[in-house]
């Protein structure tokens, strides 16, 4: 979280032009936890404990040429030259895993990206326009508040579920980039490295 892989997915599609986005979070309520969280945790947060089978279902319903409706927006995604799938395990769910081309790991510091999503929560432009809260009514600020102490709270107990996840993501991505760089110098990258796996396989225009 808070590494800018949606942005980036969403440039990609702008400048790929036919390349449909499957986003995690949009699927968030469909979701199916390991039982016992905690011990799942504990014993290594294997990303094959969590299953998210309308995901599956849309991937291949993309795959083999077929419209879907994005469970959040309820916005038709109609099939396209690549599938852009935002995917914070990689391919390291077993049961998305075989339809997976490239993986590309977003490498961003743990600390950038705690601080982003404490950002996201806060009114940046009543900060950025004054330098300070004053003149936030006490409702806003309490909202906002409410909203961090929420999200730390939740971070706090699975920041282990993260780090295992991550761990084990990166070193078996097909390729590892900065996200410290600008936006733009990492779409031009992975456009690049896109356009040499189009090149050596047939692949990627499934």
């Amino acid at each position: 979280m808070g590494s800018g892989k949606s942005t980036i997915v969403a440039k990609l599609s702008e400048c790929l032009g036919n390349a449909p986005a499957l986003i995690f979070d949009h699927y968030e309520r469909y979701v199916q936890w390991p039982q016992d969280i905690c011990q799942w945790i504990q014993d290594g947060a294997d990303p094959s404990g969590i299953r998210v089978p309308r995901l599956k279902d849309d991937l291949l319903s993309l795959l083999e040429g077929r419209p879907i409706s994005d469970p959040l927006t309820d916005k038709i995604t109609e099939p396209g030259d690549y599938i852009l799938l935002e995917e914070p395990s990689g391919r390291q769910r077993q049961e998305i895993r075989d339809y997976i081309d490239l993986v590309i790991y977003l490498d961003v510091p743990q600390d950038i990206c705690v601080t982003r999503l404490v950002q996201r929560l806060l009114d940046r432009e009543v900060w950025e326009a004054n330098g300070s809260f004053n003149g936030e009514t006490q409702e806003d600020l309490a909202r906002q508040l409410d909203a961090i102490a929420t999200w730390i709270d939740h971070y706090q107990k699975t920041r282990l579920m993260y780090m295992s996840v991550s761990n084990t993501v990166k070193p078996n991505a097909d390729v590892v980039i900065d996200g410290m760089k600008s936006l733009d110098e990492i779409t031009h990258e992975i456009l690049v490295i896109i356009g040499e796996c189009f090149f050596t396989s047939t692949s990627l225009s499934r």
